[in-house]
């Protein structure tokens, strides 16, 4: 099941509304002082659950603090991969507005012949991977 970030950062703000809504009475509501301060933390959230709340917590906030990623000039995607932003893909699009080559033509089979024989990168997922993903390669060939 494939959870984007907008929907995962949903369910934590969801899930930290729930608990802290519970222990409003309480002075500190601060996960991350749960984790560390037994005598803080709200019946019920163990030591364990407290810092997978400040982690998910912490993960939400650097989340905010990046800025979504820019297509360089020449390409038309752009993907945050381990914190870096990867741009692939042709830029530009077809007179339907669509792709230029889609997955399951001549096109697209020509495309993975030829990105097929690009050599893997060093740290993955790259800009030729992320095509590759994109136009559904299978080898040599493109599948619908």
């Amino acid at each position: 099941m494939n959870i984007t970030n907008e929907q995962l950062r949903n369910i934590i703000a969801e899930e930290m509304e729930s608990v802290l809504s519970e222990f409003e009475e309480k002075e500190i509501t601060d996960p991350c002082v749960w984790k560390d301060q037994p005598s803080h933390r709200p019946p019920g959230i163990s030591q364990p659950k407290a810092a997978e709340l400040c982690a998910a917590q912490s993960q939400v906030a650097e989340a905010a603090k990046k800025k979504p990623c820019k297509p360089s000039k020449g390409k038309r995607f752009a993907k945050r991969v381990n914190g870096k932003c990867r741009s692939y893909g042709q830029k530009g699009q077809a007179k339907s507005g669509g792709d230029r080559i889609r997955p399951g033509t001549k096109k697209g089979d020509a495309y993975c012949a030829r990105s097929a024989k690009i050599k893997k990168c060093k740290n993955p997922p790259c800009a030729n991977a992320l095509s590759r993903k994109k136009w559904k390669c299978r080898g040599s060939k493109s599948m619908k």
